[in-house]
Order: C-alpha cells, then sequence, then structure tokens
C-alpha cells in the first residue's frame, strides 16, 4: 500500500496521535523499547492492529521509543511549524490560545480574530485580538497554515471561504455547524458535544445490561 497519508483510513488517522501519545509518555517514564503488545494494552486495541497500522504507514524500524516518538511526528506532521489563527475570542476560542501544550508540538498561535469592537487592542495570553475585518488582510500578509474556527455557526462558512482564498490549508472548526472540505483545504470539524453522548450511550448501555442481569438472575 502507498505510504501517502492520503490514502489513509480516517480510523487509522485517528489513531496515529494516540500511539504519539502513548509513546510519548513511555519515553518520559524512562522506556526506552516497546512491543507491539505493550503499546497496545496502553492504546486499547491489539498488537495485531498496532503492526498493521504501523505497515500501512509504511513501517518503522525499531519498536525503541525515542525512534517511534520521531517516526511518528513525522507521520503526523510535527517535525515542522505550523502557525494558526484563531476566529472567535469567547470563551472556547481563549480556552485554546491558553493551551501551551499546542507549543510544544509545534502549533503556535500568532493572532486571534474578533467582531466585537471591545475586544480591540487587547491580548490573550499574549496572542493580539484584531477586528475580524481584518481577517483576509492579515492572511494575505502573513503565512497562516490553520484557522481555528470558534466563531458562531452562521460566521463559519464564509471564515472557511477567506481561509480558502488566503491560501490556508487547515481548518480546525469548533463551530456547531459541519463544514465541508475540498482539494483546496483540510477541514477537522470538532463538536464536543458528540463524545458526551457517546459517553451517555455507553452508560445506557451498560445500566440496560445491568438490569437484565438482575431481571435474568
Amino acid at each position: 500500500m502507498s505510504k501517502d497519508k492520503k490514502t489513509l483510513s480516517d480510523a487509522l488517522a485517528r489513531r496515529l496521535p494516540a500511539y504519539y501519545r502513548h509513546v510519548c509518555v513511555m519515553k518520559s517514564e524512562g522506556i526506552n523499547s516497546v512491543t507491539s503488545g505493550e503499546l497496545a494494552n496502553r492504546i486499547g486495541n491489539t498488537s495485531a492492529q498496532v503492526r498493521q497500522d504501523f505497515f500501512t504507514c509504511g513501517g518503522v524500524d525499531s519498536y525503541n521509543t525515542e525512534t517511534l516518538k520521531t517516526w511518528l511526528a513525522g507521520l503526523l506532521g510535527l517535525n515542522r511549524k505550523h502557525h494558526m489563527v484563531v476566529v472567535g475570542a469567547g470563551n472556547l476560542g481563549r480556552a485554546i490560545i491558553s493551551f501551551k501544550e499546542f507549543n510544544e508540538d509545534g502549533f503556535f498561535i500568532d493572532a486571534v480574530f474578533d467582531s466585537s469592537l471591545m475586544f480591540e487592542g487587547m491580548q490573550i495570553c499574549g496572542v493580539p485580538i484584531i477586528n475580524v475585518a481584518l481577517f483576509e488582510d492579515y492572511l494575505a500578509e502573513n503565512s497562516v497554515d490553520i484557522v481555528v474556527i470558534t466563531a458562531p455557526a452562521g460566521a463559519a462558512a464564509d471564515i472557511l471561504e477567506k481561509s480558502i482564498r488566503g491560501g490556508v490549508k487547515g481548518v480546525w472548526n469548533f463551530a456547531p455547524v459541519d463544514l465541508r472540505s475540498d482539494d483546496r483545504i483540510e477541514v477537522q470539524n470538532v463538536h464536543l458535544s458528540d463524545s458526551l453522548m457517546t459517553l451517555s450511550f455507553r452508560m445506557e448501555e451498560k445500566r440496560h445490561a445491568f438490569k437484565n442481569d438482575i431481571e435474568n438472575a
């Protein structure tokens, strides 16, 4: 199979960050090498799945944690700097800007845009707040890799189109609407409530299973 990351399934693409995160933790714990089975136990899948995933991505020469970390970082594009801007200076936008761990993985937020005049001239954790009317001008004058949308749903599509025209390659969308990507740009739609609802669904499953066990006892 081609090593081109574009050919990878969405499910595998979602597993790669988990592999990277766990390898980083293991390295910080002083673990110098790991087996596919040990990594699978951490991830919650099988050793066969780990080996298949790594083979699909082109294979790795060693299960040394430093080697794995470097290899996975390359697959995930973490060996380069990503310049980001946030559109929307509300609570969610502020929380994302305040998350300093992004910097450790090469994601740097350079500016935040908002339509409220009351925010002009202010900063969030050292990141300047700029009027959203200047968003396209900023994209034309600065290199921006990723736009983070935390604005209302009604503004999201317009921000996406301006991002495309501005040469942005990726959009991380937290607005409560699904944006569609095309060949010009990659889009990741994030709905925080989906994870919570999934948790609720699994809890409900366990409740029903427990109830059935009681009734059948």
